[in-house]
């Protein structure tokens, strides 16, 4: 008998997270991996269209974003390229439904984490050139630039930050970060 075990997966970060959270002015930045969330990207003239098809609501504009249900976001990245994260009945259903000609699928492998934490806006005016404090929250601002010389997807918020790179860079995002915190924590003491 043919006995197959099925590959489990593992984040682009897990070797990078047995360092611990450091700590800033007495508050730590919390990191959290994400990477393994569901997550289903399409593109193409028709990708608005059926993904409202489907019964999902559409972010207004290019490089915005809102939020699904059970912690979920659909982001519009351009004007014809969506990602959908977070909410598995709604990843699997989009997976289980062949898109119509003209929208591609796009796979998304990406290395995913969430910073938060007092310290948090310190730490991304040490590693990215946007200014994220002049941003308008309320429009639900997607962010495509690049921190520590990295590709990043950001999306801002009030209490925390969404980050997605390449998954073959997450390791390196994950540490460097991780170490300009702690120099920024030892810096604060």
């Amino acid at each position: 008998m043919n006995a197959f075990t099925a590959p489990v997966a593992v984040s682009p970060l897990a070797d990078a997270m047995t360092a611990s959270p450091p700590k800033m002015a007495g508050a730590a930045i919390a990191f959290t991996d994400h990477s393994l969330n569901p997550r289903y990207g399409c593109k193409g003239k028709g990708a608005a269209e059926w993904l409202q098809s489907q019964g999902l609501p559409l972010p207004a504009g290019a490089n915005r974003w809102l939020p699904l249900p059970e912690e979920g976001l659909i982001a519009r990245l351009g004007n014809t390229e969506f990602l959908v994260e977070g909410n598995a009945a709604i990843v699997e259903r989009l997976q289980d439904s062949p898109p119509p000609a003209g929208v591609a699928i796009v796979l998304h492998q990406d290395a995913a984490l969430e910073l938060s934490g007092p310290g948090l806006p310190e730490l991304l005016r040490q590693t990215c050139n946007v200014n994220f404090a002049a941003l308008d929250l309320a429009e639900s601002p997607v962010v495509l630039t690049s921190m520590t010389g990295i590709g990043v997807t950001v999306i801002p918020g009030v209490a925390s930050y969404r980050i997605w790179c390449d998954g073959t860079y997450g390791a390196a995002l994950w540490e460097t970060l991780h170490g300009i915190a702690r120099e920024l924590s030892d810096a604060s003491r």
